[in-house]
């Protein structure tokens, strides 16, 4: 597709200049023609587009601001983190509730148990069809994740709505799940079968993760004729396959047996990994274990050990900030937020502090894309 006729100007090299081009310049240039239009919605361009922007990822924050009630999503744009995006105003527009972030698109799933896929670079918005009709919010939970068949190049929502109350609607299963497909825009309803698995199990905030066309959450169930014992186990579900799998929690020591975890992606390796420390002991020191997961999904392997560290309440994420430099996110027993470098075992204030009692900090990857869904723009000022 010729996008000049200057014959000074060979169209592999304006090509590979427009793939580094920020969403909103590309945005812009579609309105030059209906060709350049064409070639910038073409899926080779945005698949080559996404494949560069990945490697510029920026830091997503969620977390209730310490000063009241409301949920912020700030964006980080450099490793010095002294600049940032609050995307609160845009997030108010569409409805706050908990987020799942994947090649540039965030799954929100609002306080009204609405569910919609938001492209933040091209103001895109879809509001999926709705699932379950007869969701009452003081008797279900609702989780969600979110990704895309590496295959087919497919974005999937897996959503699961989880009966608190089972004994007032005996006749309905306690757990119902669906998936949703963005080609067909449509639901397909996980048999109770399926699901069987997941009868006794709760969900945990925060803990999804997605790397290799895996969905990933954290579970427990609880037993209370063993004295406040939970037993933790890792749900996987494939994208591509839809087929759920109930993942054995590592075999950690007694001193962190009521200790739960907090998935992670290894930076440049993509694999899934659980942070587990000893924090809940309520001593002033904690270590920290991280656990990766085998290809097959089969086993855990202790991969390192930090600590002991002081105050510090959880270590949650890593930030590769380039030539090998990663650092941990690290959620201090004041609510601090701070980056961890394990080299100089300097911590780094982000400056940000969650409210007492309100939602803790999730850290998400971002990077622009042009990846479409389909339906109309938002209209908000930023």
């Amino acid at each position: 597709m010729a996008l000049t006729s200057n014959a000074q100007w060979p169209e592999d090299l304006a090509t590979s200049i427009l793939l580094r081009l920020p969403v909103k310049s590309i945005i812009r240039f579609k309105c030059v023609s209906t060709t350049w239009r064409r070639f910038f919605d073409n899926p080779s361009f945005v698949s080559r587009h996404l494949s560069i922007s990945k490697k510029n990822q920026r830091i997503l924050v969620d977390y209730t601001d310490e000063y009241d009630d409301k949920i912020v999503f700030r964006m980080f744009h450099d490793t010095t983190l002294a600049t940032f995006d609050d995307w609160l105003p845009q997030l108010l527009a569409l409805g706050n509730g908990s987020f799942c972030v994947h090649d540039g698109l965030v799954c929100v799933c609002d306080l009204e148990f609405r569910i919609l896929l938001w492209n933040p670079a091209t103001r895109e918005v879809r509001f999926l069809p709705e699932y379950y009709t007869d969701i009452k919010r003081r008797r279900y939970l609702t989780f969600a994740g979110f990704g895309s068949d590496p295959i087919l190049n497919e974005y999937k929502v897996i959503y699961f709505v989880k009966n608190i109350k089972p004994y007032k609607t005996p006749l309905l299963p306690s757990m119902r799940g669906a998936v949703y497909k963005m080609s067909t825009d449509s639901w397909r309803e996980l048999k109770r079968e399926e699901l069987e698995m997941l009868e006794e199990k709760v969900f945990h905030d925060n803990t999804n993760a997605f790397v290799n066309g895996v969905d990933y959450w954290v579970v427990s169930d609880y037993d209370s004729c063993k004295v406040r014992k939970y037993e933790y186990n890792v749900v996987a579900f494939d994208i591509r396959k839809e087929v759920l799998q109930l993942i054995e929690w590592p075999h950690i020591p007694h001193t962190q047996q009521n200790a739960w975890g907090d998935l992670v992606i290894i930076p440049d390796i993509d694999r899934i990994s659980l942070w587990i420390s000893d924090s809940y002991m309520g001593s002033h020191t904690s270590n920290h274990d991280l656990w990766v997961l085998s290809e097959q999904g089969q086993y855990w392997t202790k991969l390192l050990t930090i600590g002991p560290l002081l105050e510090v309440h959880k270590l949650f994420g890593f930030w590769n900030m380039g030539k090998g430099n990663v650092k941990i996110f690290v959620q201090f027993t004041n609510r601090q937020l701070h980056l961890y470098d394990q080299q100089t075992h300097e911590f780094i204030d982000t400056g940000l502090r969650h409210k007492l009692n309100g939602n803790d900090f999730d850290i998400h990857t971002y990077e622009e894309s042009l990846v479409s869904t389909g339906t109309h723009t938002v209209g908000y000022n930023n």
